[in-house]
Parts: structure tokens; sequence; C-alpha cells
């Protein structure tokens, strides 16, 4: 029985190493945004450049 516990305490210690370990890898390894993120977030209201989000009613010149 002495062995059974002392392995199982081993294995124990094993895997919370572990998974501290990814914890610490996840908390300093940052993935990269998309490149998309950037460009598709909607522009704020009142912006000079918002030139299609706005229906429009006047009609090109010819």
């Amino acid at each position: 029985m002495h062995w059974f516990s002392t392995g199982l305490l081993i294995a124990l210690s094993a895997g919370t190493a572990a998974w501290a370990g990814w914890l610490l890898r996840r908390l300093f390894v940052v993935e990269p945004a998309p490149a998309s993120a950037a460009t598709d977030r909607p522009a704020p209201d009142g912006d000079a450049d918002d030139h299609d989000a706005h229906d429009h009613t006047e009609e090109p010149t010819p």
C-alpha cells in the first residue's frame, strides 16, 4: 500500500506540474489577431469616411 500511495502522489505531482506549465505557457504565448479583425470593426458614428454605412437618398448626377 505504501508504494501505491507514493506512486499516486508522484503522478498527481507530475500532473499538477504539467498543468501549471500549460497555464504559464498560455499566459505568455499570445496568438496574433487575424488580419481581418482590424477591418471588420464598424466605424464610429459621425465619422467623415463613413459613406457606405447609411442609406443615401440623393441620386448621382449624370
